[in-house]
């Protein structure tokens, strides 16, 4: 199964140049058609911005609480945000409690995760 983790984000100037605040942040970006690949989500903090912004059709953010070992088999069950499938950008900030995120989409998405 493909799968990708979320990142530091190496552009982040405020952490990087004077350390203006106490962590990294993390960011992923991606264009989706149909089914992405889940995004493993790093343990720390709190809470985690998932948004979507289908430029047709509909898309929905899915996650897992599946060990990270379904998630690398392709076994892990998707669960769909309380928003469900949307036809315009929708933003949510989830707890992190989660062990990955996807986006599931009709159309060409953007799809973004942050924390």
């Amino acid at each position: 199964m493909v799968h990708t983790t979320l990142n530091p984000d190496m552009d982040d100037k405020q952490y990087l140049d004077n350390q203006a605040i106490h962590r990294q942040r993390f960011n992923h970006k991606e264009q989706v058609n149909g089914t992405g690949d889940w995004v493993l989500i790093p343990p720390g903090p709190a809470e985690l911005a998932v948004s979507v912004e289908p430029s047709s059709g509909t898309a929905r953010i899915e996650y897992t609480q599946d060990p990270i070992a379904d998630v690398e088999a392709g076994t892990a069950s998707g669960k769909v945000w309380p928003d469900g499938d949307v036809a315009g950008y929708t933003s949510s900030v989830m707890a992190n409690a989660v062990t990955a995120v996807r986006c599931v989409s009709t159309g060409a998405t953007d799809f973004r995760v942050t924390m």
